[in-house]
């Protein structure tokens, strides 16, 4: 008993390694014993490794069901998405122990997944209330109550798990985004800073704040994290294709461009970086359309069911300046046909095709894909259905 309570104390310091090595080394010499094969079952079931976990877990059984081999039962059928049994398993280990807080929190998370809401929030809350210190479960039961309807209490409970364990980071990813979502940007800022302070230079979190401020119009807030961010992580294309994107919007289309090619001399160029090149060539002085092209045409090559850079070769043909006005229809009516075959409920392709047709002077294919703009059912006042309810009226 003495060496069990030696092994869970190691698992609850997160010693996984070191307990399940100790617990390997028992079983060496005594396959049998119950305490080291539970222990390594809860260690190879948070690895993922179900069959082996379930194979140390049939064995400690033959000794007999006890409160840690239903809970390991459960949680197996868990994460196996065997939500009946596993809510059955819940059960049995608080008839034994009413306050396990680790049964109700599983049992409160499965009935949720059955779409018990109400059930799944009073075993939530009591395994917060068996262990209030809990900042998983204080987190998880936050999260729900958000999901299910029940904002504000939510907000408050994800908050407190913060409280609880500072540098736990999921509890500031999700509050983040519920803080978004609420339209509270300001204080989703807050947060990512805060959260920086007690995490600092979390890759999540400067992720978070450069999309924060970039959405709020604060280029230089937005700058300065992805900066910071694409520092850390040289080979991280997103990361670098963030900053780029900053600089081309700050007017750095040369340092942008630096960007862009270092990534491509590496053999890690995206389609997100190759039509940031393209939109840094539009933007230089004069703008180089054809280096533009070229990019958004590397870019159609290596995201070959991407709908954003045919989409956006089209728009850029459309616009460019030309001899006669309509030389590049048939060019970007191509690449904007293009666009809609990779990704027809897309509705930004159908519109800019119907805008090209228009130019063409061909009515009828103009009206088919304005309306299939309409047809994506886009919420009153979105700019893009009013926009095909214009050009619709004007065609007649």
């Amino acid at each position: 008993m003495q060496r069990m309570s030696a092994l869970e104390r190691l698992l609850e310091a997160g010693q996984t390694a070191k307990a399940k090595a100790e617990a390997e080394q028992i079983l060496a010499k005594k396959p049998q014993d119950r305490s080291a094969l539970v222990v390594l079952s809860k260690v190879l079931l948070l690895e993922g490794q179900l069959e082996q976990a379930e194979k140390h877990l049939a064995v400690a059984e033959q000794q007999g069901a006890t409160a840690e081999t239903l809970l390991l039962r459960a949680n197996l059928a868990s994460q196996r998405g065997q939500l009946e049994p596993a809510v059955g398993y819940f059960r049995q280990v608080l008839s034994r122990e009413p306050l396990r807080g680790e049964a109700c929190f599983g049992l409160g998370l499965a009935l949720f997944k059955q779409g018990k809401t109400d059930e799944a929030l009073a075993a939530l809350a009591k395994a917060v209330q068996v262990q209030p210190k809990n900042a998983i479960f204080v987190y998880r039961y936050g999260q729900v109550l958000h999901e299910a309807g029940k904002t504000d209490l939510g907000i408050q409970t994800i908050a407190q798990a913060i409280t609880l364990q500072p540098k736990f980071l999921p509890p500031y990813l999700s509050l983040i985004e519920v803080l978004v979502e609420e339209g509270l940007a300001l204080q989703a800022r807050r947060l990512v800073q805060e959260g920086l302070r007690e995490i600092p230079n979390h890759p999540r979190l400067l992720a978070a704040l450069t999309a924060i401020s970039l959405g709020m119009g604060d280029v230089k807030g937005s700058y300065q994290a992805a900066s910071t961010l694409a520092t850390q992580r040289p080979k991280d294309a997103q990361a670098q294709a963030n900053l780029a994107l900053l600089m081309v919007l700050r007017g750095q289309n040369r340092e942008a461009l630096h960007v862009c090619r270092t990534m491509e001399s590496l053999g890690l160029a995206t389609a997100d970086l190759k039509m940031i090149e393209a939109t840094a060539h539009e933007a230089a002085e004069p703008p180089a359309y054809e280096k533009a092209i070229a990019a958004y045409e590397e870019a159609m090559a290596l995201d070959a069911n991407g709908w954003k850079a045919p989409n956006n070769l089209g728009q850029l043909l459309m616009r460019m300046p030309a001899t006669p006005p309509e030389k590049l229809m048939s060019r970007a009516v191509t690449v904007l046909e293009e666009a809609v075959r990779r990704q027809p409920a897309q509705p930004a392709p159908h519109l800019n095709l119907a805008l090209a047709y228009t130019r063409l002077g061909d009515k009828a294919k103009a009206q088919a894909q304005a309306k299939a703009v309409l047809a994506a059912n886009l919420p009153e006042g979105d700019e893009l259905r009013e926009q095909a309810e214009r050009l619709l009226k004007a065609l007649g």
